[in-house]
C-alpha cells in the first residue's frame, strides 16, 4: 500500500479547518479588545471616584476649619460649654444647698435631743430632790377636817395642853404622819387614848376615843385611821383632842403643823 495523500483527496476539510481557526483567532481579538475597554473603563471610573472623594473630603475638611474659625472668633458665652459649666455651677450650688440643710436639720435634731436630755436630767434632779425632801420632813397631814373648838394653852385654871377638833362621835382621828404605835389605853383624863412615836423626837397623842383601831407596835401612814371620836375621860362631849409632844414635851400643835405645811380647816383662809 502507498501513502496516501490527504491534502489532494480531501481539499473541502482542510478548507474548513483553516476557516475555524480564522474565526477563533477573530473571538480571541474581540475578547482582549473587550477586556481592555472594562479595564479602561475601570480605572476611569476609579480615577473619578477618587477625585470626588477628595474633592468632598477637602471641602468637609474646609468646613471644619471655617467653622472652627467662627467659634473661636465668636463671644464665649455663645459657646455651648459655656451652659453646660452653667448648669455643673447650679447642680453643685443645689447639692452644696441640700448639705447644708441636711446639716442644719441634724444640728437642730441634736439640739433637741440635748434639750429633751436637759429637760429630763432636771426632772431627775428635781425629783431626786423632792425624795431627799420628803426623807428629811415626812409627809404630813392634819388628824381631823373639823374645825379647832379649843386651842392650846391655859384653860380654866389649868394648862390645856394640846388642840380639840370638834369631831362628831364616830368619826375617824388619823394619824399625821408615818411612825408606829407606842402606846394604846386607858389613860385617867384622856379615856382611850393612842400614842404614835415619828422618829427624832416627834410623838402625837389622841385621846376621849371611843374605840381604838390600832395596836401597839403596829407602824401606821400619814392618814390613816387610829381611832374613832368619842366622849370617855374628863370630856364635855365628843371630840378629838390632839398633842405634839417634842422629847416628851407638849407643844402648841397649831404652829407646829403649819411649819410642816399642814393647815387645819378653821385656818385654811
Amino acid at each position: 500500500m502507498g501513502i496516501h495523500d490527504l491534502s489532494d483527496k480531501h481539499p473541502d476539510r482542510e478548507s474548513s479547518s483553516r476557516r475555524l481557526r480564522a474565526v477563533e483567532r477573530l473571538r480571541r481579538i474581540r475578547r482582549e479588545r473587550h477586556t481592555r475597554r472594562l479595564v479602561t473603563a475601570g480605572l476611569v471610573t476609579a480615577i473619578t471616584t477618587g477625585v470626588v472623594l477628595a474633592t468632598a473630603c477637602g471641602q468637609a475638611a474646609e468646613a471644619r476649619s471655617e467653622r472652627a474659625a467662627e467659634a473661636l472668633n465668636s463671644p464665649q458665652t455663645a459657646w455651648p460649654v459655656e451652659t453646660v459649666l452653667d448648669e455643673i455651677a447650679v447642680q453643685r450650688e443645689a447639692a452644696r444647698s441640700a448639705v447644708e440643710v441636711g446639716a442644719a436639720a441634724e444640728a437642730e435634731k441634736r439640739a433637741l435631743d440635748e434639750a429633751e436630755a436637759e429637760v429630763q436630767a432636771e426632772a431627775e434632779r428635781e425629783a431626786a430632790e423632792a425624795a431627799a425632801y420628803e426623807a428629811a420632813h415626812p409627809h404630813w397631814v392634819t388628824p381631823s377636817d373639823d374645825e379647832i373648838s379649843s386651842d392650846f394653852g391655859e384653860r380654866w385654871g389649868r394648862m390645856h395642853e394640846g388642840l380639840d377638833f370638834a369631831n362628831e362621835p364616830g368619826e375617824p382621828n388619823l394619824a399625821i404622819g408615818d411612825g408606829t404605835v407606842t402606846f394604846t389605853g386607858w389613860v385617867s383624863g384622856y379615856g382611850n387614848f393612842v400614842v404614835i412615836d415619828h422618829g427624832g423626837g416627834i410623838e402625837t397623842a389622841y385621846g376621849h376615843a371611843d374605840e381604838i383601831l390600832v395596836n401597839l407596835g403596829e407602824d401606821v401612814d400619814p392618814g390613816e385611821k387610829v381611832s374613832l371620836t368619842g366622849n370617855t375621860g374628863h370630856s364635855t362631849g365628843p371630840h378629838l383632842h390632839f398633842e405634839v409632844r417634842i422629847h416628851g414635851v407638849p407643844v402648841d400643835p397649831l404652829p407646829w403643823l403649819e411649819d410642816h405645811g399642814v393647815v387645819p380647816p378653821e385656818n385654811d383662809t
